[in-house]
């Protein structure tokens, strides 16, 4: 059985059990997040929405609706939902780096970048929220910003595969082929199977000679 039927046989269960509690919050997130999985945003948004009319203080039902809404590109209504979230818990960081994508996408990347660095201060020992500042970078082409900003990721978790990627592409386009080989390595030590390195150091061996 494959994940899309697994998730099409969980949702009926859910279905079968709102029957009898038609206004369970736990149960009406549920089955919304079940829908935002499968990719059928609108009808995740439906149910996430019932799910914080019937529970409004759950942060977490609160969360899932703002994430199918930025999905569907709501993006007001989106950001509304994760000031809610962050107004209830200032340090709810997916909130932060969620808005931020918001804003990002809609063409605001002064408050976006601001929001990016603020999660790196409010949480500098995530790696994951250097490495997000680092591709926020990357997508605006300053690469020596992303490229310090991968190497502070990998200094607070060695294993982090992708950030070990990302510096060497960009070493790469600059033709620090030594470099660029050295961070493929790293990264394929920290996950030998990861397909992307494997070509990217084999791209980097061959422009080498």
């Amino acid at each position: 059985m494959n994940d899309e039927s697994t998730l099409l046989q969980q949702i009926d269960e859910i279905k079968k059990q709102l029957q009898e509690e038609p206004e369970n919050p736990q149960l009406l997130n549920d089955l919304g997040v079940g829908y935002y999985l499968l990719g059928r945003f609108d009808e995740a948004i439906d149910e996430l929405k019932k799910s914080v009319s019937a529970d409004p203080e759950n942060i977490s039902y609160k969360f899932n609706l703002a994430n199918a809404c930025a999905e569907s590109e709501q993006f007001d209504l989106a950001k509304n939902l994760y000031h809610d979230v962050i107004e209830k818990q200032p340090d709810h960081i997916p909130s932060f780096n969620n808005l931020a994508d918001c804003y990002e996408a809609t063409g605001d990347d002064e408050k976006a970048l601001n929001l990016f660095e603020y999660i790196t201060k409010i949480a500098p020992d995530n790696a994951l929220a250097h490495f997000n500042l680092g591709n926020f970078h990357l997508r605006k082409n300053r690469h020596i910003k992303a490229a310090k900003c991968y190497e502070k990721a990998i200094e607070l978790e060695e294993s982090f595969t992708d950030a070990y990627f990302n510096l060497a592409w960009i070493l790469k386009q600059v033709k620090a082929w030594d470099e660029a080989l050295s961070f493929a390595e790293r990264g394929l030590q920290t996950n030998p199977e990861n397909d992307d390195l494997k070509k990217l150091a084999f791209q980097i061996r061959d422009e080498m000679g």
